[in-house]
């Protein structure tokens, strides 16, 4: 086939006959030689431009698309898939718009460009779903999903590998089954069910066998290394990884390497080889310089801080931090946020107008079908009246031979009538509690049920309403009506977050605990950023002091939780009187029997504790400041308990206010009487 394609291009003169010998070339050479698949799609491309052929200008691009973000060229990859995407949509190319939306999507997920990534892929999406064809749906699932893992979402990750998963199985469909169990192998190490992605990882690569690509193998190696890793199974994991470089290196793919090498780095520092980590990082970071990898580089320079502050190299420590948080808030800003929510959204709103039209269609299915078990009904009736009057003069014989043996039973049934009594009365007494056992257990659920469902159901059009404040802002000049929507979208901010409360109260209450070692620094840095995004008192000072030693295993989520809810209330209540310096202490201290004391102290407004544990009861709020309706401490109270941990409220002997919390060394979960530690 290569060599006939290869002989028109020596012979041939016709510009459209070169056109389609260039477009089949590059489509030869597409998984086995990207530079060369490259080239020929380029001159594919040029050939088009020139004869003007809009069908052959797409494909020619696309290609060119997906051969520079295999190599690493990411910017390069947006701009000519960006270009002719509009092209496609003008001429209706349907088949080229989906996989050019494909493109986009994954190589700004690369990018960690996450809220276009996501955009793409729910156009993308819409388009399958029109179609009803489910090998392309399934496909996008997995990008989605994609999305979601790169955005540290494993659970939204999870739903839609699995979503994909149950398509292919569904209509027993094998394409790119390898790349999506490696995916979800990858979401289950992260969650840390190392044992559940080490199955996902070999069943991916049992599936292609000896046939797998190396793409495949590269990233199903650096998949059972990790998992390794994680279960501190270190010569198999290093094993694995080399495996995954060496792979990654023969096929020059920058993005692989660098994980590979971060990975390597860590392993490193967690052996507490200073020299080796940071050899290893550096090799990292000069993998993927200057190539946009942008979520991989937040990852390198997370763990030179990490290592530089094992060494006490602290000056270096902090200016790697400083690099970690510019490059995240670059990343992740508010924009980025309420582009995200408004992506989802907006694709929930058209699943939800999609879900009303099919129960419109049930709810006419459920007339028709109402109306004829009427029509039956009736002339079942009729029958049974035909029925009665034949055998009335039947019953007139039988009633007086049933007398006779009425008399005979009544005897016998006066037996035993008062033994069924008193078991009908110990069998009704026993019912009723457990019919209130049931009742209570389903009020519960449907309660907690009600919460997560509302909540999310005004989600969609809270955000729709933020949006149309937001735009109204920029359109209206009259200062009166500009102050109303400004109290209203502030309003609608409020109920957005007590919503977001209402949500994680529910997935504390449903969730499972899942044990990892805590790194306290890490999760106070990272609520703090959070903090600074969301807006900080100019004059407000804020002091971390963590003890080198704290380390405990416990669930890191609602200890986030926990951390997060006590540092945003004590700036809540932050003292804006220009005679005090106000600032807010956190110090975080090992105790002697290994469990851990969180201290949040501030010189605020200050709270009573005349009845402290009125403060942790929903809906209770300490002061008019609270904008959550007294959600927040309740939330604390809850994931602390959660864990088996401890919360509560002091006055220091200067008068400041002191919020602690103790985190036992690992969750305690009461069954019963047995206290069941997690190993």
């Amino acid at each position: 086939m290569v060599d006939s394609l290869l002989s028109v291009l020596q012979s041939s003169r016709d510009e459209h006959q070169l056109m389609e010998a260039n477009i089949k070339l590059s489509y030869e050479y597409f998984d086995t030689n990207y530079q060369q698949s490259l080239q020929y799609a380029n001159e594919a491309y040029h050939l088009a431009e020139k004869l003007g052929d809009s069908t052959r200008i797409v494909r020619a691009a696309r290609l060119q698309g997906q051969m520079l973000r295999r190599l690493d060229r990411l910017q390069e990859s947006i701009d000519i898939l960006t270009k002719v995407l509009g092209i496609a949509r003008r001429n209706g190319l349907t088949e080229e718009r989906k996989k050019i939306l494909n493109g986009l999507a994954v190589t700004h997920t690369l990018r960690a460009e996450y809220d276009k990534a996501l955009e793409y892929n729910f156009e993308s999406l819409v388009i399958r779903q029109q179609e009803g064809n489910k090998a392309e749906i399934s496909i996008t699932l997995n990008n989605i999903g994609f999305v979601y893992f790169k955005f540290s979402n494993n659970e939204e990750a999870l739903r839609y590998f699995n979503e994909a998963l149950e398509l292919k199985n569904e209509i027993n469909d094998t394409y790119d089954l390898d790349i999506l169990y490696i995916n979800m192998g990858l979401c289950y190490a992260e969650l840390n069910r190392f044992e559940e992605a080490k199955e996902s990882f070999n069943k991916g690569l049992a599936i292609c066998g000896d046939h797998c690509n190396d793409d495949i193998k590269t990233s199903g190696e650096y998949g059972l290394g990790l998992s390794n890793f994680r279960l501190r199974n270190l010569e198999l994991a290093e094993e694995h990884i080399h495996k995954s470089l060496k792979s990654a290196r023969a096929l020059d793919n920058k993005r692989f390497q660098g994980e590979n090498l971060l990975l390597l780095g860590e392993m490193a520092i967690y052996k507490r080889d200073s020299l080796e980590g940071r050899i290893f990082l550096e090799e990292a970071e000069l993998a993927v310089k200057g190539l946009g990898f942008n979520e991989l580089t937040i990852r390198i320079y997370g763990q030179f801080s990490k290592l530089y502050n094992q060494i006490e190299d602290f000056k270096k420590a902090s200016f790697y931090q400083d690099k970690y948080i510019q490059l995240k808030d670059s990343i992740i800003s508010e924009t980025f946020i309420k582009n995200m929510a408004k992506i989802q959204s907006d694709f929930e709103e058209r699943k939800n107008i999609a879900t009303i039209a099919s129960k419109e269609v049930a709810i006419k299915q459920q007339r028709d079908l109402n109306a004829a078990v009427v029509v039956i009904a009736v002339l079942a009736g009729l029958l049974i009246l035909v029925l009665q009057f034949g055998n009335r003069n039947i019953k007139r014989v039988n009633a007086k031979l049933s007398e006779a043996k009425e008399v005979i039973q009544k005897q016998n049934v006066e037996l035993g009538i008062k033994n069924r009594q008193l078991d009908n009365e110990v069998d009704k007494k026993t019912l009723d509690l457990a019919r209130v056992n049931q009742s209570l257990k389903q009020v519960n659920d449907e309660l907690d049920n009600f919460i997560y469902k509302t909540s999310h159901d005004i989600r969609g059009p809270l955000a729709s309403l933020k949006g149309m404040c937001n735009v109204a802002l920029m359109d209206v000049k009259d200062p009166v009506a500009l102050d109303y929507l400004r109290k209203l979208d502030a309003t609608a901010e409020r109920l957005n977050s007590i919503l977001t409360r209402l949500v994680i109260i529910n997935q504390i209450n449903n969730s499972k605990i899942t044990i990892e070692k805590i790194d306290f620094g890490t999760i106070v840095n990272d609520v703090l950023m959070l903090e600074k995004k969301k807006g900080l008192p100019h004059d407000l000072q804020i002091n971390t002091f963590i003890d080198s030693d704290v380390e405990i295993e416990s669930d890191k989520e609602l200890v986030r939780i926990v951390l997060e809810n006590l540092i945003d209330n004590a700036i809540k209540f932050y003292n804006d009187s220009e005679r005090i310096q106000s600032f807010i202490n956190i110090h975080i201290n090992r105790l002697e029997e290994g469990a851990v004391r969180a201290r949040v102290i501030d010189n605020g407004i200050g709270i009573s504790e005349s009845s402290p544990g009125k403060l942790f009861q929903m809906f209770s709020r300490a002061s008019e400041r609270s904008e959550t309706g007294g959600i927040g401490l309740y939330i604390t109270k809850t994931a602390t308990e959660k864990i088996g941990g401890k919360v509560g409220l002091l006055t220091t002997p200067e008068g400041y206010t002191e919020f602690y919390v103790i985190f036992p060394p690992v969750p305690q979960l009461e069954l019963g009487r047995v206290t069941v530690i997690p190993v």
